[in-house]
């Protein structure tokens, strides 16, 4: 490839124009947004209320309780089944336009794909967009990768993706977002909004004419695995709807990334974040989680991603939620993708990263809400309070109440009832969450099989599977324990708690296998730019 050609498939963004109305939205809404006395106390009310319902209700109340948790476990996990069910039909049916073939004509929307890079190794990232470079329609894609002006051997980063990947996509881009910006906090939410809008420029500069409605933006964590027909899954699923503008995709994500390898809470939690994601998230419109795309118009009428919040993906949603005024669907990509879980070098740090992160997820979860009430008003009362229903029963209720729940209910039988007889019935409910249990265990394992064979190889013995469904309960207590923690960390600490704390990679890094690392000339990378 010559030298001019080369230079536009290669571009690297260090400014970005400066957009005095976003900035002074961002000042306004931080200012509201400010302070401990926030909307996200309804949450810490509820969880207070409903966790002592066993002391001040009759105990058939609280055995009624108990049976509605269960019921939603069984809800999730039969909706989870249909969804894993829909992934292999959809697999199969795109094997057989593979060999006919009828794949869908890709002339009529543009991907762009967007990762990001902060503290993760450099392994990690190569093998990402190795990765992605598989795709069918690779060479037709612009791939855009999003740096902090503080990532750690930037420069080195920069220049190994430039030379192993500048004939790999129809466009590579990366962007610097620069520190210490007003209106913002250091972050992927911040670090979207500039390389998003940096890609804006940069395609508006290209041609004068662009229509925002004919790209699609795949935004997605480092630590993400692709199946090799994600792409043309995805645009099935986009050219089958009319206002494409009017839903965000969802690809379902597994997070059996060296699952095999690491203690009974991670893989418990992975697991339960899959099944919650295909039997809760997206039936039930609640939000999308990590890896998601949305068209460049929905994201340019939602502003884009607020820089100053932390929870990138749920902030997303509500703000282009409420700011579009559409009536956003959620829709499920029927393709298994791989996330990767959280990580440690040793059991403890595992554990540690663990609770760490569940905390920040409860955290992010609590503003987001705040966030989600101040502007409910722009759009259908009957949606708002639907979508808030269904956010505090799912976040509030069934993740964080129904642990202490648990325990509650436990005291009071055991410390304050002597009815033996009424006793066995809160049995029922407890052994019908275990048979769920134990089906998301049986259905990840039938997944592995079956539908991420070509990714994942993972050999886990009958007694561990075993060993770990006896304690899935207990992980998800532990689990439900952390989120209230951070419920209230938010209230007593505030906003200023809500910091983006990038997961550990140390176990992705060692699975990832090291590659060669051929660098470029600084002076031919700033001739490039």
């Amino acid at each position: 490839m010559d030298q001019q050609n080369q230079s536009q498939r290669v571009v690297i963004c260090s400014e970005l124009p400066e957009n005095p109305i976003a900035t002074k939205m961002t000042q306004k809404e931080d200012k509201t947004c400010g302070g401990r006395f926030r909307w996200n106390l309804i949450i810490n009310g509820i969880i207070i209320i409903m966790a002592a319902f066993p002391f001040y209700l009759p105990l058939e109340a609280t055995l009624g309780i108990n049976c509605f948790y269960a019921s939603l476990w069984m809800i999730f996990t039969i909706l989870a089944a249909l969804t894993q069910s829909k992934i292999h039909q959809t697999m199969k049916k795109i094997q057989n336009n593979m060999e006919q073939p009828s794949l869908p004509n890709s002339s009529q929307i543009k991907f762009i794909l967007i990762t990001f890079i902060y503290k993760e190794p450099l392994e990690l990232l190569l093998k990402t967009l190795q990765n992605v470079s598989q795709q069918r329609i690779a060479k037709e894609i612009i791939m855009l990768v999003c740096m902090e002006e503080k990532t750690p051997d930037k420069e080195t980063k920069i220049k190994s993706v430039y030379e192993q990947f500048k004939d790999c996509f129809g466009q590579l881009i990366i962007t610097v977002h620069p520190y210490g910006t007003p209106g913002e906090i250091p972050g992927k939410c911040s670090n979207n909004n500039y390389g998003i809008r940096s890609v804006l420029a940069h395609l508006k500069k290209s041609d004068p004419n662009l229509d925002p409605n004919k790209y699609f933006v795949t935004n997605f964590d480092v630590d993400t695995i692709f199946h090799k027909n994600f792409l043309d899954i995805q645009m099935m699923n986009i050219l089958q709807e009319k206002d494409r503008n009017n839903f965000v995709w969802q690809p379902i994500l597994f997070y059996n990334w060296g699952l095999d390898k690491l203690s009974v809470f991670t893989r418990i939690t992975g697991l339960a974040r899959n099944m919650l994601m295909m039997g809760a998230l997206i039936p039930f419109n609640i939000n999308i989680m990590s890896v998601y795309t949305a068209s460049l118009q929905l994201y340019i009428e939602g502003d884009f991603c607020h820089p100053t919040y932390q929870m990138e993906d749920i902030i997303c949603y509500i703000r282009w939620l409420t700011l579009s005024k559409r009536s956003l669907k959620i829709k499920p990509i029927y393709c298994p993708t791989i996330s990767g879980p959280t990580s440690g070098s040793t059991i403890w740090q595992e554990f540690i990263e663990w609770v760490r992160q569940n905390k920040r997820w409860s955290v992010g979860s609590a503003e987001v809400f705040h966030y989600f009430i101040i502007k409910a008003s722009r759009i259908n009362f009957c949606s708002a309070f639907l979508w808030a229903c269904n956010y505090l029963n799912y976040y509030a209720s069934f993740i964080c109440v129904q642990s202490l729940l648990l325990i509650t209910t436990t005291i009071r039988l055991f410390a304050m009832e002597t009815d033996p007889i009424l006793q066995q019935y809160f049995i029922i409910p407890l052994i019908a969450v275990y048979i769920c249990l134990f089906f998301m265990i049986f259905m990840n394992k039938i997944a592995v099989k079956y539908l991420l064979k070509d990714i994942v190889i993972e050999k886990i013995p009958i007694w561990k599977d075993f060993f770990h469904w006896i304690l899935s309960l207990i992980v998800m207590v532990g689990y439900g324990l952390t989120v209230f923690y951070g419920f209230w960390e938010i209230f007593f600490c505030g906003k200023g708690v809500c910091t983006h704390e990038p997961s550990k990679k140390k176990v992705l890094d060692n699975i990832v296998q090291r590659k060669d690392e051929t660098t470029v000339p600084i002076q031919e990378l700033q001739t490039e730019k």
